[in-house]
């Protein structure tokens, strides 16, 4: 067989292209695809036909370098003299990790972003002719048809020719008809926006949390919510044109997570950096330390290398956690609970800084785990900064590094083992994630199912359905045992390959140095070096192959936060807002206009007056507009028309926090923290004393049901005051108020859940609360404010009569008189057939005697029943 090595003259210059072929191909694939990645460039359906000739071109051509390792492989094993060009092995080699992948993703995608595929060509095409040519000069005419790698060379010239010419035809062809992937593992990872995702709210930001419709089906929510968050984070790269700009949104972290004036934290990210380069150098000190021990022992000449002995442990002591590692470990512990305390109290501000609108549509729990986002960011830093980037520095060591004590064969049998492990890993997560979202939802599902059960306790036992719940929960823990299972076996079936590659590759790299060694090429310490070392060089592996999914998760983690971030309050402080000062309390409603939705106005061209201590009555039938006048005065929202003065200024024009100290309300339906008493009516006035609290509360009359309570004013209330009655919450709800001690005070139907015995110390206490104080109160009884100083009646949001008591009475036909007429009637009917009281639990329970741990459910149930019947107007005007 004729010979087939380079001559000599040749020699250098075909050895330079032999090792710059496959990296040059290669990096450029790599580059020129991050490049169309961050500038968005559109990939382009191919056809059938098309893609089928591209793909036997270069399954042509990853056959020919295939076949050419053969024929060396063939020849030393025939002839142990023979030694193989390493620089034709190694171009070899290298082309056959470059064009596995991109022959694999032809045959697997329609769609492609062809120009990095086509420069791959056209620079396969270059390296393969230059060699074919240089080759054809220095081999004889009469021994080329016999020198097989030659044959083969032009072979793969031919092949990387016509493929150049079917990629340039591709490259200039207009694609007309799309083709549609389904193949949900050929989709991007980002996929086009569906109609109505990521829409935009009126101030042009996007909404902090995607809006989906509810749906009877649980299990579809947090897909439906990732699937939102996906689409508004495609149109958001298509809007900042790309990776780049859509990656610099997040530099709004930066001063968070690694805060330029926080020298505690600098100085640890100064450790952290210091602590990666030294774990580098020691990682492969370490064990070249131990191969140059293992060669001095070998030596047998009765010495002990105690020097490198204790070089060895040093190194080995530096680079644990007893070394430099406990140091490097608290200082992640400070950057990370820095940036976590950073952000999640900037997104907790801004979440409590937003308008009612935001509050009353939010997805609670979307929001929460919007807020609680902050390791994601720290975890997605860290993993890029502190995983990533040096696992690409081990690499490039590792492959010096194992070339220097064998050859270079080594290193291409260890970066096909790592190779096919990536693969394999991304391989079975991409398979596993199905199940593995399935998996979560049902121990969603089953989580939910316990919270609605518990919290519903009253109505299992009314219907008597603890079996039924007992089943039901049962059956949700059958599903989640299932969908952990399927999860797990798919899971475990990648490590369990993964494992097997790395077992198989650690023995072939061990027999291949063994030979060496054996014909003593090498020394022993080489091999004792390269196991020491091989955990060094494998551990990185798992961290590439399961990171494109930790980074895809942690970048749409971290989107919910950068989208709450970017939800501005409708209701802000204008510029240079200064203060209110309430001086009389005067208040003014000049052709007020509001709406919710532009299509269904409440709030229609009102216009009222109310002078400094006058107490102003909203009477009028549920839905009228009523609480959202008291709603517009606290600036919840602004109005849409007109405007609201109070001692001549303008709402908008002073800061929502001045104005709400000056305003204290008493709502139909009071909410208490899951705190004691005193902590809760505290709430209203921080520095508030003991004694205060306890006047307070006397004046709301509700000091001697709290004393009689086995806890006194240390008893909790439970979530939201439920162990408390609807009048007791009600009285509370009144002595904070008192104890606040506001300029203008708002009363939403106050005494809704209070009987007749308690309603006259109300209004008493009410009395001497508006002395000098003007008073706003909405009420559906009619009998509490016969003593305003003006009565308003609200229909549709307008008002139609207005007036005192005496004078509406006197208007015929009037709606004021029409609803005072039917309630007097209503009373007088009940007093002369002595039925007993509608709310029976709640009288009861107003009993200054009744303790705290004495209200039954059913007496619970009753009084917030009547708390809640009259509703809150602007929340029926929206469901409407």
């Amino acid at each position: 067989m004729a010979e087939d090595r380079t001559p000599p003259v040749l020699y250098p210059a075909m050895a330079l292209l032999d090792y710059m072929h496959a990296p040059t191909v290669g990096f450029y694939y790599m580059g020129a695809c991050a490049f169309s990645l961050c500038i968005l460039q559109k990939s382009k359906p191919i056809s059938h036909k098309r893609r089928r000739g591209v793909f036997v071109l270069m399954t042509i051509l990853l056959l020919a370098y295939i076949t050419e390792v053969l024929y060396y492989f063939s020849r030393s094993m025939a002839d142990w003299q023979y030694e193989a060009p390493e620089p034709a092995a190694i171009r070899c080699l290298g082309s056959i990790l470059v064009w596995s992948p991109l022959t694999y993703s032809v045959w697997s995608s329609k769609s492609l972003r062809w120009h990095p595929y086509f420069g791959a060509i056209v620079l396969q095409f270059a390296f393969e002719t230059t060699t074919c040519l240089m080759g054809a000069f220095s081999i004889p005419v009469e021994t080329r048809s016999g020198n097989v790698p030659f044959v083969i060379a032009c072979i793969r010239a031919l092949a990387s020719l016509l493929l150049m010419l079917d990629g340039f035809v591709i490259l200039i062809t207009k694609h007309t008809e799309q083709e549609p992937s389904v193949d949900e593992e050929r989709q991007s990872l980002l996929p086009k926006q569906t109609n109505g995702a990521a829409a935009q709210n009126s101030n042009g930001t996007y909404g902090a949390i995607a809006q989906e419709p509810s749906s009877d089906d649980e299990e579809a929510a947090p897909a439906d919510r990732d699937k939102d968050i996906k689409a508004q984070q495609a149109k958001r790269l298509e809007e900042e044109g790309g990776w780049i700009g859509y990656l610099k949104a997040f530099a709004v972290f930066l001063p968070y997570l690694f805060p330029k004036d926080d020298w505690k934290v600098m100085g640890c990210l100064g450790l952290r950096l210091l602590h990666m380069i030294q774990e580098r150098i020691l990682n492969l000190l370490t064990p070249r330390q131990l191969g140059i021990i293992t060669n001095k022992l070998q030596k047998s000449d009765g010495i002990m290398p105690w020097k490198d002995i204790m070089l060895w442990v040093l190194f080995t002591y530096i680079n644990s956690y007893a070394g430099l590692g406990i140091i490097d470990g608290l200082a992640n512990l400070v950057i990370s609970n820095s940036a976590y305390r950073r952000i999640t109290l900037l997104a907790y501000k801004h979440v409590l800084g937003l308008s009612m609108d935001f509050h009353t549509s939010k997805d609670s729990g979307e929001v929460l785990k919007a807020v609680e986002q902050a390791s994601s960011l720290n975890s997605l830093i860290e993993m890029v900064l502190f995983d990533i980037c040096p696992i690409l520095l081990d690499l490039v060591v590792a492959m010096y590094y194992v070339t220097h004590l064998f050859d270079a064969y080594m290193a291409f049998i260890i970066l096909f083992m790592g190779a096919a492990y990536v693969c394999i890993g991304w391989y079975f997560t991409t398979l596993s994630q199905p199940k593995r979202r399935d998996y979560v939802e049902k121990q969603r599902t089953e989580s939910s199912t316990v919270n609605e059960t518990v919290h519903n306790w009253q109505t299992v036992a009314y219907f008597n359905r603890l079996t039924f719940e007992h089943n039901r929960y049962a059956s949700n823990i059958m599903s989640t045992i299932r969908a952990q299972y399927s999860y797990y076996f798919r899971s475990m079936g990648g490590h369990a390959a993964q494992d097997l590659l790395t077992t198989f590759g650690f023995a072939g790299c061990c027999v291949f140095g063994m030979s060496q060694i054996v014909t003593g090429r090498k020394p022993v310490g080489n091999l004792v070096t390269l196991i020491m070392y091989w955990h060094t060089m494998t551990s990185p592996l798992y961290v590439l192959s399961y990171s494109y999914r930790h980074i895809s998760s942690s970048l749409i983690d971290a989107e919910r936060l950068l989208q709450l971030l970017n939800t501005k309050p409708t209701v802000a402080d204008q510029e240079g807002a200064k203060d209110i000062v309430v001086h009389t309390g005067e208040v003014e409603f000049k052709d007020v206009d509001f709406h919710y939705d532009e299509r269904k106005p409440i709030i229609k061209g009102v216009n009222l007056k109310a002078g400094g201590g006058q107490t102003i009555a909203f009477v009028g039938e549920t839905g009228g507009g009523k609480s959202t006048m008291l709603k517009l005065l606290f600036r919840f929202y602004d109005v849409t028309g007109g405007s609201i003065m109070i001692d001549g200024q303008d709402l908008r024009s002073v800061t929502q926090s001045s104005l709400r100290d000056a305003l204290g309300l008493v709502p139909q339906d009071p909410v208490l923290f899951n705190q004691t008493i005193r902590q809760n009516i505290r709430y209203a006035k921080l520095d508030a004393t003991d004694s205060e609290i306890e006047d307070a509360c006397r004046a709301a009359a509700i000091h001697d049901d709290i004393v009689g309570f086995p806890d006194g004013y240390n008893s909790k209330v439970g979530e939201r005051g439920v162990r408390l009655s609807g009048g007791q919450l009600q009285r509370i709800a009144i002595a904070r108020v008192l104890l606040k001690n506001p300029k203008i005070v708002l009363l939403d139907e106050a005494t809704s859940a209070i009987d007749s015995s308690i309603e006259a110390l109300i209004q008493q206490a009410f009395r001497k609360l508006s002395q000098g104080r003007t008073t706003f109160v909405i009420a559906h009884r009619l009998s509490t404010i016969v003593e305003a100083d003006q009565i308003l009646v609200i229909e549709k949001g307008q008002i139609i009569e207005r007036g005192r008591h005496h004078e509406l009475l006197e208007i015929l036909g009037g709606k004021y008189s029409e609803l005072w007429t039917k309630q007097t009637a209503g009373h007088m009917s009940t007093a002369n057939s002595k039925a007993p009281s509608k709310t029976p639990s709640v009288k009861g329970n107003d009993d200054n005697s009744a303790p705290l741990i004495d209200i039954t459910p059913a007496e619970e149930d009753s009084a917030k029943a009547t708390g809640r019947r009259d509703g809150d107007d602007d929340a029926v005007e929206r469901r409407r």
